[in-house]
């Protein structure tokens, strides 16, 4: 018959063995979904523009729309639409749009005014964000924030960058951004909030699932603007609606010159 003191012993070992199964559990979902994002982030930055004329347009060798999905592969697409990518370029400013249309159809650019195409690429129905579902999973939920709330996030030109915004979800990547911001001439925070954010800001990206949502949150560096820590509930329901349900301003950047 075991002693008091050895269950006591066994239990405490136990409970130890699961926090750190637990611990690691996470630590690798967040590495996986960390590994995702700068996969993305990587090809992202690799997308280049080339002058054709008086308008730049997307250097085709350095972006493929179809490469650019793989990422992607906990999301489904609608089997009835195809994706595309169209960059609108508006003298001072310019960014990508990607597009969801019929297998039969095609973009019909018969727009002979740039603001008149410019609403015709906002039209929701067209937007390929609109057209994709996620498997009910960790994965699946996340690459569809991110295709949604960054999946546009390359070749902004000029005044677009105003706009430009990154996920911090790992320490290196947090330390990186931290001594960017401590060295560059043309974008600079605070010494003090520097600190802080170093001390009080875990770069790993949270997720929760609920019966009706997920929940996800995780950095976001808005490199013109701050850092924030912003919290979405996306509903595991059709369609998917995404909803900012917080979010906190950990940084402030400031720029030291002008588009």
């Amino acid at each position: 018959m075991l002693s008091r003191s050895k269950k006591t012993t066994d239990t405490m070992n136990k409970l130890v063995f699961l926090i750190l199964f637990l611990t690691m559990s996470l630590i690798v979902k967040s590495q996986n979904s960390c590994d995702f994002i700068l996969n993305v982030q990587e090809y992202q930055d690799s997308v280049k523009l080339k002058r054709v004329g008086d308008c730049d347009i997307i250097d085709s060798t350095t972006f493929d729309v179809n490469t650019f999905l793989t990422f992607f592969d906990n999301i489904e697409f609608d089997k009835d639409y195809s994706i595309g990518v169209y960059f609108f370029d508006n003298s001072f400013d310019g960014n990508p749009y990607l597009y969801a249309v019929k297998y039969d159809e095609e973009l019909k650019d018969k727009h002979k005014h740039k603001k008149s195409l410019h609403k015709y690429l906002n039209n929701p129905e067209l937007r390929a964000k609109n057209h994709i579902v996620p498997m009910d999973s960790e994965e699946g939920f996340l690459q569809y924030l991110f295709f949604y709330e960054l999946g546009e996030q390359f070749a902004l030109k000029w005044h677009s960058n105003y706009n430009e915004k990154r996920i911090i979800c790992s320490s290196d990547i947090l330390d990186s951004v931290i001594n960017d911001l401590k060295t560059s001439e043309w974008i600079t925070a605070d010494a003090l909030g520097l600190k802080k954010l170093k001390e009080a800001a875990s770069p790993n990206i949270e997720i929760e699932k609920t019966d009706q949502y997920y929940i996800i949150t995780w950095l976001e560096n808005r490199t013109h603007i701050g850092i924030f820590k912003c919290t979405y509930r996306i509903s595991r329901e059709r369609p998917h609606l995404i909803d900012k349900i917080k979010e906190e301003k950990l940084l402030d950047i400031y720029m030291n010159f002008a588009y």
